[in-house]
């Protein structure tokens, strides 16, 4: 990201925001905490303690402080023309020089804590760095992350503009986040054990104590069920809340060559990313998401995972139509597919073998209700909840088998296969392909079928498969896109 400064400003060196050396001393912090409460749980019992154990702590403080001050009085940089120059380190002197042209990705992030010190993080990352550390992390002063801002929308034009509706916002965080997975399977469990507590082991006694007001939880739910439920129900309505504030105002807009992601409350993350520097385009489906009809879109860019959440979210969960029409908008890639091979026919037993597999599961709970007489409710509940597990996971690699294919066009490889128990529909840029591999085991030797996947580099190496393709569609395909030799 180009900036224009004068000949004095590129000279000088700036510094980060003061807010780093709090931030530096976040671990500290935790552990004076724990000292200090070390001190009334310890009770040194006489003044040689006292003074031992007050002086190393004085002197963790002291180093861990005049590290933090030294760390911050180091690190330095100058933005220039076409580059950023940094100078960093305590005990060993580092000295960067990083080319605008090479950043693949810049976020800008600013939290609760840091907005009261009036603080923004900023971070920088191009190919060449740790796939789990951005090259470059500071903290610098609002206004002057606004201007950064500023200069490059007042530079570029803003296109493609698409801005998610907290409808969409809400269900996405309700039903596409760990909390309702978890509510699913994890409160009939507790709803069915507790049942089986309380009707069980307490019986009258619990019965017993409940207020004749209550009759309608003694009818239907036990004690312990109903607290169990409450407490799973509040903490998944804190992580809904959660989800909701992360993703609140999200949209995203096409700047120039940047593809610009806004998105949180009172947390605030803005993620710039070079679409040059794209490693895919993914569209995203559930089977929920099947059902419902709707679809999201991704990307695939260094940089864009090593943050917590998706950063490298675009759409939000929109109609099928929406989707493709804001993808195109955004990130200049080309929908249409030319040419395609889909998996080949009487491939499904491939895809749900490993279902039929796990069957054996609550076989053998139900098996052990004969065995032992008196958990055969016990059993017979796991048994029943695993296969709904299993039931919905047999939908998902119907789906899937139905789903899977690879296709072609002017400028991408499509590769729609899964991954877990999402669809993932994957654009790859063809110059951009890491490698191909195509596998075949003993049996696809005698059916002419073939396994495929497709490397491509993002926060580590990445790969996208499709299962059971007929070998020699496949193979024309690849070399009709001069991909395969």
């Amino acid at each position: 990201m180009e900036r224009t400064v004068s000949t004095e400003n590129e000279r000088k060196m700036l510094k980060a925001h003061p807010y780093a050396i709090i931030r530096h001393l976040r671990i500290s912090v935790v552990l004076i905490i724990l000292s200090v409460i070390q001190q009334f749980l310890y009770r040194p019992q006489n003044i040689l303690e006292i003074i031992g154990s007050l002086g190393i702590n004085a002197l963790y403080v002291l180093f861990s402080v005049s590290y933090a001050v030294t760390l911050y009085q180091n690190f330095k940089y100058r933005i220039e023309r076409d580059k950023i120059m940094l100078h960093s380190g305590v005990f060993i002197q580092k000295y960067f020089r990083i080319p605008f042209e090479k950043v693949c990705t810049v976020i800008f992030y600013r939290d609760i804590f840091s907005a009261l010190f009036g603080a923004e993080k900023i971070s920088l990352d191009t190919p060449a760095d740790s796939r789990k550390k951005f090259d470059v992390s500071a903290y610098i002063s609002v206004r002057r992350a606004r201007e950064s801002l500023h200069a490059a929308e007042s530079k570029y034009q803003i296109t493609g503009h698409y801005h998610s509706g907290m409808i969409s916002i809400f269900l996405m965080s309700a039903f596409w986040s760990n909390p309702l997975t978890g509510l699913i399977f994890i409160v009939p469990v507790i709803h069915s054990i507790g049942q089986i507590i309380g009707s069980e082991m307490t019986g009258a006694l619990v019965r017993g104590s409940i207020n004749t007001q209550s009759n309608f939880w003694m009818k239907y739910i036990s004690p312990a069920a109903a607290t169990l439920i409450a407490v799973i129900l509040l903490s998944w309505v804190i992580s809904l809340m959660l989800s909701f504030l992360r993703y609140v105002r999200f949209h995203s807009y096409r700047l120039g060559e940047f593809i610009v992601i806004f998105r949180g409350f009172p947390s605030r993350s803005i993620t710039m990313t070079k679409v040059s520097e794209l490693a895919s385009v993914n569209v995203d489906q559930s089977l929920l998401m099947k059902i419902l009809r709707l679809k999201s879109c991704s990307l695939s860019v260094i940089g864009s995972g090593k943050l917590k959440g998706d950063r490298g979210l675009i759409i939000s969960p929109e109609k099928n139509k929406n989707v493709y029409q804001k993808m195109k908008e955004l990130t200049g890639i080309c929908t249409e597919e030319m040419q395609k091979v889909g998996v080949a026919k009487k491939s499904w037993f491939a895809y749900i073998y490993p279902v039929i597999i796990s069957l054996l599961i609550p076989l053998g709970f139900f098996m052990l209700r004969g065995v032992f007489p008196r958990f055969k409710e016990t059993t017979g509940l796991l048994g029943t909840i695993s296969l709904f597990v299993i039931g919905w996971w047999f939908l998902f690699r119907i789906f899937a088998y139905r789903s899977s294919y690879l296709a072609v066009n002017r400028e991408c490889l499509i590769v729609c296969g899964f991954r877990k128990l999402t669809m993932r529909k994957h654009y790859i840029k063809l110059n951009k392909i890491q490698k191909i591999e195509i596998q075949q085991s003993i049996f696809q030797r005698i059916s002419g079928k073939c396994n495929i996947k497709v490397y491509v580099y993002f926060e580590k190496r990445n790969v996208c498969r499709v299962k059971q393709l007929p070998l020699k569609q496949t193979a024309k395909l690849l070399k009709e896109m001069e991909l395969l030799y």
